[in-house]
């Protein structure tokens, strides 16, 4: 099985993020709420919990042509996506992946890892 190097990573994480932006920009402008990080908080959990449980892939995933899965194979239950996605936002995360392998905290804390569409 082909590793997800870690450029793979950042492609995803950068779709993602510009996606993630605007969704919670056009929130912010429709709510016109003043708690706007916490707004942008519950925008990422909810884009990554929604895509990756339902279709196993981000925006930024389906790009890469990447999926989620659980380690032991198949498509983590709604318990390790929600655990992956809450991890994602520990600030220390992203960094993660500057240091050390591709396998970042959100991977590692939920049992999950990233493989090519056409493997498993």
């Amino acid at each position: 099985m082909k590793s997800i190097d870690k450029s793979t990573r950042l492609t995803n994480y950068l779709i993602d993020f510009i996606l993630i932006y605007i969704l919670w920009y056009v929130l912010i402008v429709i709510i016109d709420g003043s708690n706007y990080f916490s707004l942008f908080y519950l925008t990422t959990f909810v884009y990554y919990l929604v895509l990756e449980y339902v279709f196993q892939q981000t925006i930024g995933k389906m790009v890469t042509k990447t999926k989620v899965i659980y380690n032991q194979g198949g498509k983590p239950e709604i318990f390790r996506t929600i655990l992956r996605s809450l991890f994602r936002l520990v600030p220390i995360d992203v960094i993660s992946y500057l240091f050390g392998t591709e396998i970042g905290i959100n991977d590692s804390w939920s049992f999950t890892r990233i493989v090519y569409v056409n493997e498993n």
